[in-house]
């Protein structure tokens, strides 16, 4: 079997293979992959393929980083270097989001985590796909490379962070790119918009009554649940 030192796929989704009769023995050192799912079939077979100080990417479906069962055990046994979140929308035929899996077996035995990006927010829309522009390009590399810690954006996780989350590698389970929510202060601005009526408020129901102060003069409720 050829060995490389560096290699960079794109794979054919979910192609199937015979685990069982595999002569380069690629799956020994960390579990067999489903005999109907080739997604960790095709990523055992370049890691399979590097030499020891080779480095490798691979384009995969978003399920690789929390399906359960076979995979969830390859997860535990395969430190990868980093994860890369895309958005989604990028391929033709499927709108599913895709994450690019870095590989690098040098000093894989002292790596205590993985580098992960979400990078999933950053393209231009172009028709109806999503397309990658430079920009967003130029700034996964140079996090990556860089192993630059993002606010949102990019993180070194723990190998015990991940064992706590039970080998669950989904981006967004730890990084947070949500961005802040502008909350709207409604009481200060009735009471900016009408400065002389009388605000009564009532804990128990959550309602506070806006009375225009005159003895004929009908009230508002204001609900804030």
């Amino acid at each position: 079997m050829l060995l490389f030192i560096k290699y960079v796929s794109d794979k054919r989704w979910s192609t199937g293979i015979d685990p069982l009769n595999d002569h380069h023995r690629r799956f020994q050192d960390f579990g067999t992959p489903p005999d109907k799912q080739g997604d960790y079939a095709y990523l055992l077979h370049i890691v399979r393929s590097l030499k020891s100080t080779g480095k490798g990417a691979c384009i995969l479906p978003h399920g690789v980083l929390f399906r359960g069962n076979a995979e969830a055990d390859i997860r535990k046994n395969l430190i990868w270097e980093g994860i890369i979140g895309s958005p989604a929308n990028l391929f033709y035929g499927t709108g599913i989001p895709a994450c690019i899996i870095v590989i690098d077996k040098e000093n894989t035995h002292i790596r205590k985590g993985i580098f992960m990006i979400d990078a999933s927010s950053g393209y231009i829309k172009d028709g109806n796909k999503n397309r990658l522009r430079d920009i967003d390009i130029h700034r996964v590399v140079d996090v990556l490379n860089k192993r630059l810690g993002v606010a949102k954006y990019s993180r070194m996780v723990g190998v015990k962070e991940i064992e706590k989350s039970e080998f669950n590698l989904n981006v967004p389970c730890y990084i947070d790119s949500q961005q802040a929510v502008d909350i709207q202060d409604i009481e200060g601005t009735y009471k900016a918009a009408y400065p002389a009526p009388t605000w009564m408020p009532c804990a128990r129901i959550g309602v506070f009554v806006l009375s225009f102060g005159k003895p004929c003069s009908k009230s508002i409720a204001l609900a804030w649940r």
